[in-house]
């Protein structure tokens, strides 16, 4: 019955499907907020500011300094430490994972290390990255590294793991070497996995970079929402986490975008042959 009525409403197997209704769900959300603040009054705005009242500010903080910069300066320190911190993270946490599926002895020397850091929580690090480098962006991108390193280590290393065994004894009868493997079968099956991995240590990497900001932050988005704090401007505070959460979903965005370029084969076969 549920196909039948997409049917005659033409959504049926729609790829616009999903973002119709995802934009019914947020639509409802800012419906319930303008409700609940500008009509009914059900929350005070020291709790609760309205819709309005964020936008308005948003505004005001595009072209007006706060704390020292303006909103887009915040924004671009927040990306330039979340970028070193996560960058630094893929370059050396995906080569660790492929070593540790492929090198059983680099596995054995090096994974009891990894397991025992990868438990510690990336703001445990927070005083000792003051005492290395300061209240700087080497601290803070510190933290983002330590969030978001783990993700790309274990993904690379499950999906080297996962390697069909067929795949890698077909390579070497075909006379490939170990380099040649790597690059030619190995990474590439592999490379849905690691792409899960990065999505996981772009987020874990974000996350942590805001919280790191509300410690030792002199700019950027988390030192923006604690000095709404100590000034008492709640839309200060709700123009910051709405920034959070919007970058986060267009930075993982961007990056589904990449893994659908890079690896044409995972695209659902309606999407291939549309």
């Amino acid at each position: 019955m549920r196909i039948n009525f997409l049917n005659k409403l033409g959504l049926s197997e729609s790829p616009r499907l999903p973002f119709l209704y995802g934009a019914a769900s947020l639509l409802t959300l800012l419906a319930l907020w303008v409700l609940s603040t500008s009509v009914l009054d059900l929350v005070d705005a020291r709790t609760l500011p309205s819709p309005v009242e964020v936008i308005g500010r948003f505004l005001n903080l595009v072209v007006e300094p706060f704390s020292g910069s303006t909103l887009i300066g915040h924004v671009g320190a927040s990306l330039y430490r979340w970028a070193l911190g996560v960058g630094a993270a893929i370059l050396l946490g995906v080569p660790v994972g492929i070593l540790f599926a492929w090198v059983p002895a680099f596995r054995a020397v090096f994974n009891p290390i990894f397991e025992v850091l990868r438990y510690i929580p990336p703001f445990a690090w927070v005083p000792i990255a003051i005492l290395w480098f300061g209240a700087s962006t080497a601290t803070q991108a510190m933290v983002v590294f330590i969030a978001a390193f783990p993700a790309c280590v274990i993904n690379a290393q499950l999906g080297v793991q996962q390697v069909d065994p067929i795949l890698v004894r077909a390579a070497k009868v075909l006379g490939a070497g170990q380099g040649a493997m790597l690059r030619r079968v190995v990474v590439p099956v592999a490379a849905p996995a690691i792409f899960t991995g990065l999505r996981i240590a772009i987020s874990n990497g974000w996350m942590a970079l805001v919280g790191a900001e509300l410690v030792v932050g002199k700019v950027g988005l988390g030192f923006l929402i604690s000095q709404g704090q100590n000034n008492d401007s709640v839309s200060t505070i709700f123009v910051g986490i709405i920034a959070i959460g919007t970058l986060g979903v267009l930075i993982d965005g961007l990056l589904q975008r990449s893994e659908t370029l890079l690896l044409p084969w995972r695209k659902p076969r309606a999407q291939r042959d549309g």
